[in-house]
């Protein structure tokens, strides 16, 4: 069974262009055309096992959307006997699949798989929506208090924690230099989670002023006045991300946490530059060889279409949209 490592990927932004709250969106017939594609390439190459898992999942999210929660967590269960994915959503859905046939020991055991084994950290645990009606459970509480061992074992699990902790750093400098512009206009990480929570309120209470008001900080427009200071420290940034990557990558192969930084590289996916001209020809023969996932470039190419059509919306990554702007729903 393939290394767990570690899963949600952070909020995503478009690189080098000004802010916009909008993400451009696959029409139908293009989702319809790269599950196409995706299928040919699939039978072209032969079935490797990300293949097999990957269809195996696509079958069971569609179960499980159709209310056949029997044969989604079978489903679920065959594709992660075969890798873990790069995602603790797997877990996730199947343990929501048994609360919905109000099987709680198998939830129990799932939830606790999707922290220990796919390595959900707890604000993921916390906000998964499937979750929602079970926060006062005991069993829920318990699995709350036992997150951090949970957690530590998935750690214990990780082969090489240098280069693990290395890619986190990354990452972490990437999320950093993007939100700049609001920590400058005075705004904290605080005031955008609360604003999320009071912004539903609002909303649900007609307040449109006090919707307003909390929009500057949701959807916030750095002044112009930091504009050139925030976007030269992102491509500073950005191209120390880059070149250091590649020096990874070169040693250790792809890593999938990574994610994140080649994906603020889209703007110039597919052109001939240094970028595209090392991690494309990299990746494409990891996945001929059966260590990526076939889809892995389907965000990539929606994203070079929608540009080329003006078509903006949502992006489909993977298993689930990545939403610019993350709201926590208020609780009932």
């Amino acid at each position: 069974m393939a290394q767990a490592t570690n899963r949600q990927r952070p909020t995503l932004s478009l690189i080098h262009s000004p802010a916009t709250a909008h993400t451009p969106t696959v029409t139908i017939n293009m989702r319809k055309m790269l599950l196409l594609l995706l299928m040919i390439s699939s039978f072209s190459y032969g079935q490797t096992e990300y293949d097999k898992h990957d269809r195996l999942i696509s079958e069971a999210n569609t179960l499980r959307k159709n209310g056949n929660c029997e044969q989604a967590i079978e489903k679920y269960k065959n594709a992660l006997e075969i890798l873990i994915p790069n995602s603790s959503t797997p877990f996730f859905n199947l343990a929501e699949c048994a609360l919905n046939l109000n099987n709680l020991t198998l939830a129990d055991e799932w939830i606790r798989k999707g922290v220990s084994v796919g390595g959900a950290p707890k604000s993921y645990l916390k906000d998964y929506k499937g979750f929602t009606d079970i926060q006062e459970k005991e069993f829920y509480k318990q699995i709350i208090s036992d997150y951090n061992k949970l957690r530590q074992k998935y750690f214990s699990s990780i082969e090489d924690i240098d280069l693990y902790l290395e890619i986190e750093e990354l990452t972490a400098r990437d999320q950093f230099v993007r939100k700049t512009g609001m920590y400058l206009d005075g705004y904290s990480e605080i005031d955008y989670q609360n604003a999320g929570d009071a912004f539903f309120k609002a909303q649900k209470e007609n307040d449109t002023i006090k919707v307003k008001e909390l929009k500057k900080i949701l959807f916030h427009k750095t002044k112009e006045e930091y504009k050139k200071t925030t976007s030269d420290l992102m491509k500073r940034v950005d191209s120390l991300n880059v070149a250091r990557l590649m020096e990874i990558t070169e040693q250790h192969g792809w890593q999938e946490r990574a994610w994140i930084i080649l994906w603020h590289q889209r703007g110039t996916y597919g052109e001939d530059n240094y970028v595209w001209n090392y991690f494309k020809p990299v990746i494409d023969k990891e996945i001929e060889e059966g260590k990526l996932s076939r889809n892995f470039w389907s965000a990539f190419e929606q994203f070079k279409e929608m540009m080329k059509s003006g078509n903006f919306g949502t992006i489909q990554v993977g298993e689930k949209p990545k939403k610019e702007i993350k709201i926590k729903k208020e609780k009932n």
